[in-house]
């Protein structure tokens, strides 16, 4: 593959050079470069690669993709230059055609969400293999081929990195993959040359991902958000989200709407009445655990079970049922997938006995801390223990709801550390105890994780739930610059040895 040929789907101006070096690699770090490489100048949060042209230039690439924004000189500056418009599109297009254009030989589910998008791409993912079908999906949990799975930084991958994952799979002879698009991934152009057979938008909330370092408003997040809906030929979206008039305005898609009945004013583009329409919704136990039935009705009417407790399992089913009907496979491979899913770190009872339950998950907001610790009142707990923190340089909002959540819906709680990022502990428990201790509730701190959830475990008093929420699944805390590993289940699972260990004797 040469230059000429990788450029061939990207609109640009030729500043100097020729298109006809062959290509061998992608590169995106100035410290890097390869002869054969391709260069796409990025402005990051810290640092911006037009700023060292010289140093890529020595690398000797076959071509340097800058942004036409910028008056840049070439004096000194010998390989072939390119401008764009838009220098993180132009890399998702060099990427999409260095691996081959990999997303035109999947069918692709695409789901955003403030909350919900790891529960409902892991649900679809289940349904798509129950119904016999080759699927893997990307997302916070890794990715997942099947066979294996593999980390990843983000919940959405950079471009290159989603392109090179796509082109796994394909080679793997998988047929479906099911992407999380968080807001941040959809707004930096990392989805693009994607063109979604279904796309998922389940909510949008305020306190979530709104500051200094994501998105400058709440309007600006609600419509990253629904981009999704103008890259995907039909969407599903959740007709009781308050911001759902919002998002739909400019989508392009034919439009599929779950929720409960009575919920929405009929608009232009969306009726009242739900395609899929939620009702009866009750908790159920099955084999000691705790999940949701309800009724569907509308396009399909069933009774379906969902074995995740809490108010949003039934709407997250109901949306992964939509999708997989959308994409013409059978609706009963997906109820027959939601009776028995289990995703890692999402209301994940990794433990359960009379004497002692753990339950693992990833709320990190005021309405998802709310939504887990009332789901799991479903247990009826002697006590409901939360061992909690907050994430550092994020909305304040977000740590002093957590707090109130925490106050109001546990009965006891421990707040440590989550995602400190580049804040310290002090500042954010005081913005947590804003929140926490006007409830009343009973707290106490400890901010090292691993001991916090040690503590919780072995002072356990009998019939205790311990929820240790914040981050799920994730394998690190983001603390002053570095990823300290941490894995909440691995802790959870040494302490609970140890107190069996304690009360065999």
């Amino acid at each position: 593959m040469n230059t000429n040929e990788i450029t061939s789907r990207l609109e640009y101006k030729l500043l100097q050079g020729k298109l006809d070096q062959d290509v061998t690699g992608l590169c995106f770090d100035s410290r890097h470069v390869k002869q054969g490489d391709i260069f796409v100048c990025i402005r990051g949060a810290v640092f911006d690669s037009h700023d060292a042209l010289e140093q890529i230039d020595a690398g000797h690439p076959s071509l340097i993709i800058v942004d036409k924004a910028y008056e840049l000189s070439l004096s000194n500056i010998s390989s072939p230059v390119v401008a764009v418009s838009d220098t993180r599109h132009a890399k998702a297009v060099v990427a999409a055609a260095f691996y081959g254009y990999p997303a035109e030989k999947l069918r692709l589910v695409g789901v955003t969400g403030s909350k919900g998008k790891t529960t409902v791409a892991t649900m679809i993912t289940a349904a798509l293999r129950e119904a016999g079908c080759k699927a893997g999906s990307i997302g916070s949990n890794g990715v997942n081929l099947g066979d294996e799975i593999l980390e990843v930084a983000n919940t959405t991958p950079d471009s290159d990195q989603l392109q090179r994952f796509l082109a796994l799979m394909v080679s793997k002879g998988i047929e479906y993959a099911v992407i999380e698009c968080s807001s941040q991934g959809l707004m930096q152009h990392r989805t693009d040359m994607i063109t979604f057979d279904v796309g998922v938008f389940l909510n949008v909330q305020h306190g979530d991902h709104v500051g200094t370092d994501e998105h400058p408003t709440f309007e600006n997040y609600a419509y990253c958000k629904s981009l999704l809906l103008r890259q995907c030929r039909q969407g599903v979206v959740n007709l009781d989200d308050k911001n759902i008039d919002f998002v739909v305005k400019e989508a392009t898609c034919e439009l599929i709407t779950v929720g409960h009945d009575d919920t929405h004013a009929a608009t232009a583009k969306l009726g009242s009445t739900p395609d899929y329409v939620i009702g009866k919704q009750r908790t159920r136990e099955r084999n000691g655990l705790i999940g949701e039935e309800f009724n569907l009705s509308g396009k399909l009417d069933d009774e379906v079970y969902v074995n995740m407790p809490g108010e949003f399992a039934a709407l997250n089913a109901a949306a992964t049922i939509a999708a997989v009907d959308a994409l013409g496979l059978p609706a009963s491979a997906a109820k027959e997938a939601l009776s028995h899913i289990h995703i890692n770190g999402r209301v994940d009872m990794i433990y359960r006995t009379e004497e002692l339950s753990v339950c693992i998950d990833s709320a990190h907001t005021r309405e998802s801390t709310r939504a887990v610790l009332k789901a799991l009142r479903a247990y009826k707990p002697k006590r409901l223990v939360c061992v909690f923190g907050a994430g550092g340089n994020r909305d304040i909002q977000r740590r002093i709801g957590m707090g109130e959540s925490a106050g109001k819906y546990a009965d006891f709680s421990i707040i440590t550390t989550e995602h400190n990022r580049f804040e310290p502990f002090e500042t954010i428990l005081e913005g947590v105890k804003s929140g926490l201790e006007p409830t009343g509730g009973r707290y106490m701190v400890i901010e090292y994780r691993p001991e916090a959830i040690h503590y919780a475990i072995t002072h356990s008093e009998s019939g205790d739930m311990i929820a240790i929420i914040g981050l799920g699944d994730d394998k690190y805390q983001h603390i002053n610059g570095v990823n300290v590993p941490q894995d909440d289940d691995k802790c959870a699972r040494e302490a609970i040895r140890e107190w069996e260990n304690t009360h065999r004797k």
